[in-house]
């Protein structure tokens, strides 16, 4: 819930406005205190920022619209014009979403910007558990949400976890525990060291190629596994998140843009 102060001088900072990396959600993680589920803060390679996202849903949503070729944006906590919705819940006869007598703007999950000439230039997503599809006022925030893009003729997607792949939601899990920022000074010599052996050895697996090297080099047992984790959940290395991590081979992982991660993490200490 937010006061009609708060989200006055959110629209007043540029929230919801812009593009790539200038463009800034409409929320954000600290703004955002009534979380039941894990929120993240992940960079997104095609934007060169952070995204702030309120769930795993959401978390392996953007990890999918991450690595597709022909998304070119994506801007997540998008909000939606306050007369609009008001207007258009008038028209329907419902109850607009209001806290303590204070009209709350409403958001959608992420307005993706597409070049593909087969697909929409854009199209926006709501991401959603599907247990809260069966609440009446959800569905009548969703139904002034999706008539809100129609006016704006933007395909509009709800999308819930049954659509979502059981083995990326697997990984999230397995990952992003470890998705925290850290002061590690010897970064990039581990990003060194593991991109050797990922090309040395390309055909073992994430786990056999980690028994190997705590052997090789006289590490404890799971010392090189916790920091391949580490290094994939904060986006030094990337992988097919639809492909369990159990499977992932040396040959299956790509670096990251270290530069681009090294210089945002600087940024947002």
């Amino acid at each position: 819930m937010a006061s009609k102060e708060q989200q006055l001088r959110w629209l007043q900072e540029g929230r919801g406005q812009g593009r790539l990396h200038s463009y800034k959600p409409f929320l954000n993680v600290r703004d955002n205190k009534s979380l039941t589920e894990r929120s993240s803060r992940v960079y997104g390679y095609k934007t060169q920022r952070t995204h702030h996202l309120f769930s795993d849903l959401e978390l392996a949503l953007f990890l999918a619209l991450d690595r597709i070729q022909e998304v070119e944006d994506i801007r997540e906590q998008i909000p939606l014009d306050l007369t609009t919705t008001l207007q258009i819940a008038e028209d329907l006869k419902i109850q607009h979403p209001i806290e303590k007598n204070v009209h709350q703007i409403l958001t959608s999950t992420f307005f993706v910007v597409n070049n593909s000439p087969l697909k929409p230039p854009c199209f926006v997503i709501k991401a959603i558990k599907s247990a809260h599809l069966d609440q009446k006022k959800t569905i009548a925030q969703l139904e002034l949400e999706r008539r809100y893009w129609d006016e704006q003729q933007v395909p509009w997607f709800v999308v819930t976890e049954k659509e979502i792949s059981p083995t990326a939601i697997e990984n999230i899990k397995w990952l992003y525990p470890l998705n925290r920022a850290t002061d590690d000074i010897h970064i990039f010599s581990k990003i060194d060291f593991y991109q050797s052996h990922f090309l040395q050895k390309p055909e073992l697996t994430l786990i056999e190629l980690s028994k190997y090297l705590d052997t090789q080099y006289s590490m404890e047992t799971g010392v090189s596994l916790l920091e391949i984790r580490e290094l994939l959940a904060q986006r030094y290395f990337l992988f097919d998140i639809s492909k369990s991590y159990r499977k992932i081979r040396g040959r299956d992982i790509e670096i990251g843009n270290i530069q681009h991660l090294e210089k945002l993490k600087n940024v947002s200490g």
